[in-house]
């Protein structure tokens, strides 16, 4: 992750984004589905997490935000990882999925 991301997040926020990616690794590898984006923000242009490289990224053309643009967006990165919905869009991407046993 680079240590832009990291001074705009703090390191809670940072931390939490890498176990993000390693919940994303374990989905694939429950689940055996590709899963290379989680969705941080989803009104208007969509902003992922790339689990591939850690970068903050538009969906669009997946070109990583510029240090302008994410620090104009931090702050609902920020809302949306504290109130869990980032966890929720997560969550309910794996319901679609057969899971172990089914």
């Amino acid at each position: 992750m680079r240590r832009e991301i990291r001074k705009f997040l703090g390191e809670d926020l940072a931390n939490y984004l890498e176990l993000l990616r390693a919940k994303l690794a374990f989905a694939e590898e429950l689940y055996g589905v590709r899963m290379n984006y989680v969705p941080l923000i989803t009104e208007g242009e969509i902003v992922i997490l790339d689990k591939n490289d850690g970068e903050i990224k538009w969906l669009r053309d997946k070109r990583p935000l510029t240090g302008d643009e994410l620090g104009r967006l931090m702050g609902k990165i920020k809302e949306n990882l504290e109130s869990g919905y980032v966890e929720m869009l997560l969550a309910m991407n794996m319901s679609c999925i057969n899971g172990p046993g089914e």
